[in-house]
C-alpha cells in the first residue's frame, strides 16, 4: 500500500493551468513520475524560474507544447513523439518510448512507456483535445484516496 501522504502535491491538468485535490484537509500526493513527466513536457522554455537556478541541468522548458499544438498531418504526429523523447530525456525516466496518434478530428493522443531504473514501468497518457490536455496515468494518485 502507497502512503497518501508521501511525495509530491499531486498536479490535476485544468483548462486554466493546474490544481490540487485535498482529502481530510490534506493535498493528494503523488509519489510515482506523473509530476515530473508533466512538468517536463508542458514547461515552455524560458520560464522564469530558470533564472533561480545556477545548474543548467536543473533548468526546465521543452518545446513539447509548442509542437503538439502544430497543424495535425502525419509529420507532426511524428514530430510530436519525438519532442515528446526529448523532453523526458532524464534519468530519472530511464527508457521512454512515445506513441502518438490520432483517433479523431483534433484530438492527439500521446502514449508515453517510461521505464524508471529499478522501479515498474509506467503509462503517462497525453491527450490534447483541441488546444485543452488531459492527463492520464495507470495508477493516478486520487485512486488512493
Amino acid at each position: 500500500m502507497i502512503d497518501r501522504f508521501q511525495g509530491d502535491p499531486k498536479l490535476i491538468l485544468t483548462d486554466d493551468g493546474v490544481d490540487f485535490l485535498y482529502s481530510g484537509g490534506n493535498p493528494i500526493m503523488d509519489g510515482g513520475l506523473e509530476n515530473l513527466a508533466q512538468i517536463s513536457l508542458l514547461t515552455a522554455p524560458g520560464w522564469w524560474g530558470n533564472s533561480l537556478l545556477d545548474d543548467d541541468d536543473q533548468k526546465l522548458g521543452s518545446n513539447f507544447e509548442e509542437v503538439a499544438n502544430g497543424i495535425l498531418n502525419l509529420q507532426l504526429l511524428n514530430d510530436i513523439s519525438q519532442a515528446a523523447e526529448a523532453a523526458l530525456d532524464n534519468p530519472a525516466f530511464g527508457k521512454v518510448t512515445s506513441t502518438v496518434t490520432n483517433p479523431a478530428d483534433s484530438t492527439v493522443k500521446i502514449e508515453n512507456l517510461i521505464e524508471p531504473p529499478g522501479q515498474d514501468i509506467e503509462t503517462i497518457i497525453l491527450t490534447r483535445n483541441g488546444i485543452n490536455w488531459q492527463n492520464q496515468a495507470i495508477d493516478p494518485a486520487y485512486k488512493r484516496i
